[in-house]
């Protein structure tokens, strides 16, 4: 019997003890996440205790937009929102180690957000915050001005080297 359970099976003079009890127990933490544009990345969601034969998930997007529903054990995209079409993927090989995570391709600066991933069975919520950010270019002039030196400085040695007129002490 899962607490929730119980605690509806008492009388009301437990009820506001119970909701204090559930709203203590309820998880609701928060990760922050990074990505760049055009890249992808992992949202955890994961819950050891949990049977997964009859799993119900749900992955929202700033709590409205379907990003993704696992139903009763099966994927459901029927009414996944259409900012995330064809660039979501789930694991159904990890959900027997409780491993609910989404992976999310070709990020845009829009994906940027909060998600949520929701366990109703077991009343938890695990949020992730993501940043999506231009992927920064390495500075060229930098490197090549250096690579310009060294070349020009190994030209120098293999003239010095090979010139027949030269004696070295």
């Amino acid at each position: 019997m899962y607490l929730y359970d119980w605690c509806c099976e008492l009388t009301t003079s437990w009820l506001p003890v119970c909701v204090i009890l559930l709203l203590a127990l309820q998880d609701s933490s928060q990760e922050r996440v990074e990505g760049f544009t055009r890249g992808k990345v992992i949202l955890t969601c994961r819950y050891n205790a949990m049977p997964t034969e009859e799993v119900t998930i749900f992955w929202r997007y700033k709590d409205d937009r379907n990003v993704y529903n696992i139903v009763s054990g099966k994927s459901d995209l029927t009414d996944q929102h259409r900012q995330f079409r064809d660039r979501t993927r789930i694991f159904p090989e990890e959900w027997a180690k409780g491993n609910f995570s989404l992976l999310l391709t070709d990020l845009k600066d829009s994906d940027s957000g909060s998600y949520s991933c929701f366990i109703p069975r077991m009343n938890i919520r695990h949020q992730v915050e993501l940043s999506v950010q231009e992927k920064p270019t390495p500075e060229v002039g930098s490197k090549s001005s250096s690579m310009s030196i060294k070349g020009q400085n190994l030209i120098l040695f293999l003239v010095l080297l090979l010139s027949p007129d030269l004696h070295f002490l």
